[in-house]
């Protein structure tokens, strides 16, 4: 391995780049750390086959404590959609769409509230008992 590089982005935002080995984490995810990273040049713009596509982080360092001087400290939605869609990892046919997904790294737990923030990000109430739940009325429930 030639070079591990470690970037202060901003307080408490790193970014850690192994180019060998393709990996480029994101450690530390607040709000507008995409925001961050474009104004640091961390993400910008390439040209693959003729498709013009973001570049940036492919990997997030959670932190342990999801609430860090009385901020959330693990918002990583907006990373992720940045890399699905921007990045192209996730489009059928593009260039940047090798099979490998964003990497999440981090305890089980909040891991696992990661993946359900995101999903709810995405997806919202997904079934009849929440969307009640939420307030909608029966009749609307049925034509949902």
């Amino acid at each position: 391995m030639k070079s591990i590089r470690k970037i202060q982005i901003t307080n408490g935002v790193y970014w850690v780049e192994i180019p060998d080995k393709n990996l480029f984490i994101l450690c530390g995810c607040p709000a507008d750390s995409v925001k961050h990273l474009k104004k640091k040049g961390f993400i910008g713009t390439t040209e693959k086959d003729g498709i013009q596509f973001e570049t940036g982080p492919n990997c997030i360092l959670l932190s342990e404590s999801p609430i860090q001087n009385g901020e959330f400290a693990n918002l990583t939605e907006f990373p992720i959609l940045q890399m699905l869609y921007r990045q192209g990892m996730i489009l059928p046919g593009h260039p940047n769409n090798t099979g490998n997904m964003p990497i999440l790294i981090g305890s089980k737990e909040q891991v696992a509230c990661q993946l359900e923030y995101i999903h709810r990000g995405n997806y919202g109430l997904v079934d009849k008992e929440e969307l009640a739940e939420g307030g909608m009325k029966t009749a609307e429930i049925d034509n949902y």
